[in-house]
């Protein structure tokens, strides 16, 4: 449902509302120039008897706010220079949307890509190609029917956000950067790499830039007309700068991988925790139980040597000629996986044919490695460069139901979010030892205990899908160790390093729930489409 109304405080503009987003249409001398273009417009403007535009001019190009395609396809569009790809979801963009991570593995830029996160695009291309016939610079001037705007970049939400300053009528177009009222528009278009809050620092950046234009109103692509622009900003930038505002706790203990000291170790990449129980102890993340008839049960069977992928191979089968020969492995009968991305079962296919190991993951995981595809989460094993894209799982496990390894152990598969939702925790019970193998959502050794960003791409939308479901779940079983993703481990005889996480984790919340208009996190970091790649568990 469209409505549009005129702005008295402006000669010939037009506010058009749509169900969420916003566009504007300046009317000059029988022509219009519109800013945005919500869907159903075109219908709209015919009603109030304002002509087809001449051109149109976009913030950001997000599929929502591009929908000339339905009624307007002729019309020549303008898009900032580095949208102009997207705008015509051209070869290029398809291009450089299907991406590897880059042989060297480098990962300072945690994940950041082009358009979207290691692998996964977050950019919405329009649903059709854009009628483009230019682009705009930040800096330049666009000039129409008497009219002159002054292009500014305004990354925040999204990195090739753009905005227009009106200076004869002292008011800006600020696309998608905030909600009146002091808020962010939705979190999921400030996500930008993997855990790191570049995001939140641009767009504090470009609202201290709207400060120095002083401008009496700023006309958002989202929401209402943004009137108390001082007021607004000066409550939005203080959380963004520290948009999960945690003070660290246990911050006077010293960081370390491991939180208490191992039996051994062996070799350069294997550290025997306690008897008969080995962890990668070189940030990789396999984890092996190697019973007493030296018959094992390995937890994500991945040591994360990147070298070439034969030189990954050879190192992986030297790691097992070496457990073999100082730890009395004879055999790896089962292997299960955490979760899908590609850093924690790149071996398994190696276990497949040296031992006839079975490959086992619970149903949401298992649906994922099997047919990545189908799926647009960023860090799946196609991501990897691998020689192969998907895998086979022999067994799909069940949340909640314990499975019996040989009478001595119990493994129980719990749904561990918080690092991403398709994610499996093992509670085992290991010869009299509460053990619980948390992969990647819970990676601690000891030191201080703060909040991490959420992942929002990864489906870890919060309060529903975030760390203090998983951390409920794991104090429930009360474990003596966790055994965590990427060589971390920590004891936890009292269950207050749990405690502790758990403390800080839900004052995130709370924090983060302030940047929301509604305080609704669960659908500000749901970007679209992500409700049907959920599973129910």
């Amino acid at each position: 449902m469209i409505s549009i109304s005129q702005l008295s405080a402006v000669s010939g503009l037009w506010r058009i509302a749509g169900d969420d987003t916003v566009g504007y249409a300046i009317v000059r001398a029988g022509k219009s120039l519109l800013v945005d273009c919500p869907a159903g417009v075109a219908d709209a403007l015919i009603t109030v008897g304002i002509p087809v535009p001449d051109v149109i001019i976009h913030t950001q190009v997000q599929a929502e706010h591009c929908c000339e395609w339905q009624g307007f396809p002729r019309v020549p569009v303008y898009v900032a220079e580095s949208s102009r790809e997207v705008a015509l979801v051209s070869n290029e963009f398809i291009r450089d949307s299907k991406t590897v991570w880059p042989p060297d593995r480098g990962w300072d830029n945690r994940g950041e890509e082009k358009y979207g996160i290691g692998g996964c695009v977050t950019e919405r291309a329009p649903k059709q190609p854009l009628n483009v016939k230019g682009v705009l610079i930040s800096g330049d001037k666009f000039y129409w029917n008497g009219v002159e705007l002054d292009v500014i970049a305004l990354p925040g939400s999204g990195k090739r956000a753009i905005g227009f300053w009106w200076p004869s009528e002292n008011l800006i177009f600020t696309g998608d950067l905030f909600h009146a009222g002091g808020y962010a528009v939705n979190l999921y278009d400030i996500e930008r790499s993997y855990g790191i809050p570049t995001g939140y620092e641009q767009m504090a950046e470009s609202l201290e830039k709207i400060l120095t234009f002083s401008p009496k109103m700023c006309l958002p692509s989202t929401g209402p007309i943004i009137t108390e622009v001082n007021t607004d900003i000066a409550r939005l930038l203080p959380l963004l700068k520290d948009p999960c505002r945690v003070a660290s706790l246990r911050s006077n203990e010293k960081w370390a991988l491991t939180g208490f000291k191992p039996v051994r170790t062996i070799g350069t990449r294997w550290r025997e925790n306690f008897p008969g129980v080995y962890q990668n102890c070189n940030f990789g993340n396999m984890i092996l139980f190697i019973d007493g008839e030296g018959r094992g049960l390995a937890i994500d069977p991945d040591i994360c040597v990147w070298d070439s992928w034969q030189g990954s191979v050879d190192a992986f089968h030297a790691d097992l000629d070496l457990l073999e020969k100082e730890a009395g492995l004879k055999t790896i009968e089962r292997a299960l996986v955490t979760h899908y991305h590609g850093d924690h079962f790149q071996n398994a296919p190696e276990l497949r044919k040296r031992y006839g190991t079975r490959i086992q993951a619970a149903g949401d995981v298992a649906a994922i490695i099997t047919a990545p595809y189908n799926f647009s989460y960023p860090c799946m094993v196609n991501w990897y460069g691998f020689p192969f894209d998907k895998m086979a799982v022999d067994d799909v496990l069940t949340y909640n139901h314990a499975e019996n390894w040989h009478e001595t152990t119990i493994f129980t598969p719990i749904h561990t979010p918080g690092h991403c939702n398709a994610h499996t925790g093992y509670a085992i019970t290991w010869n009299g030892k509460r053990i619980f193998c948390s992969g990647d959502a819970v990676q601690y050794g000891a030191g201080p205990i703060s909040a991490n960003m959420p992942l929002i791409y990864n489906d870890t939308a919060w309060p529903a899908r975030s760390l203090a479901v998983t951390l409920k779940r794991i104090i429930e079983f009360n474990p003596e160790y966790v055994l965590g993703g990427h060589s971390h481990a920590f004891q936890d005889p009292d269950g207050s390093i749990l405690r502790d996480m758990l403390t800080v984790q839900l004052q995130a919340e709370e924090n983060l729930r302030q940047l929301i208009t509604d305080g609704n996190t669960m659908r500000s970091m749901t970007p679209p489409g992500y409700d049907e790649l959920r599973f129910e568990n």
